[in-house]
C-alpha cells in the first residue's frame, strides 16, 4: 500500500513507525549494511524497515531480507524490541521516532547476496568485530544478544 508523501509526513510527525530489524547470520557472523539516507547515513545498520498492515512481523523479516539484500532466510527467532529516535538532520521530512523488532535469520545462502539502492557497502562480522565498530546502541544490542 502506498502512501501519499504529504499524508506519510504527517504520520511520522505524531506516530512511531513499527519496523523489523533482520539480524541475519552465516557461518557465525552476522551481516550489516552501511546507509546512504538519514536517518543513520554512514552507519552500519541490519536490514529491514516498516511492517506493513496485516503483516506478521516473522513475514515482514523475511521480506525485508529479500527486497534489501536478496537473501532467503529461515526465521529463528525475535531477539528484542529496540526503539530509536532521530532528531530531524539532512533531506528527512521530520524527527524519527521507530519501535523496532530485531528478528535473528538465518541465510539459507548467500551465493545471490546483492545491495539495493539504499546501502553502499556491508560488512559480515562476529561479535568481537562488530564491538569495534561504532555501532548505534540500537545495532550493538540485539547484535550481542543474537550470539548468547
Amino acid at each position: 500500500m502506498f502512501i501519499p508523501k504529504g499524508d506519510y509526513e504527517k504520520i511520522l510527525e505524531v506516530l512511531p513507525i513499527l519496523c523489523v530489524d533482520c539480524v541475519i547470520s552465516h557461518n557465525g557472523k552476522c551481516l550489516l549494511l552501511r546507509r546512504i539516507n538519514e536517518p543513520a547515513k554512514g552507519q552500519y545498520w541490519f536490514p529491514g524497515g516498516r511492517v506493513n498492515k496485516n503483516e506478521k512481523i516473522k513475514d515482514a523479516s523475511l521480506r525485508k531480507a529479500r527486497e534489501e539484500v536478496s537473501l532467503e532466510c529461515r526465521f529463528e527467532k525475535i531477539i528484542s524490541i529496540e526503539e530509536t529516535m532521530f532528531a530531524r538532520q539532512g533531506d528527512m521530512l521530520t524527527d524519527i521516532h521507530t519501535v523496532n523488532v530485531c528478528c535473528h535469520l538465518s541465510a539459507l545462502e548467500v551465493d545471490n547476496f546483492e545491495l539495493d539502492d539504499t546501502h553502499d557497502g556491508f560488512v559480515w562480522v562476529d561479535a568481537e568485530e562488530a564491538k569495534m565498530l561504532d555501532l548505534h546502541e540500537g545495532v550493538l544490542t540485539p547484535f550481542l544478544k543474537c550470539f548468547q
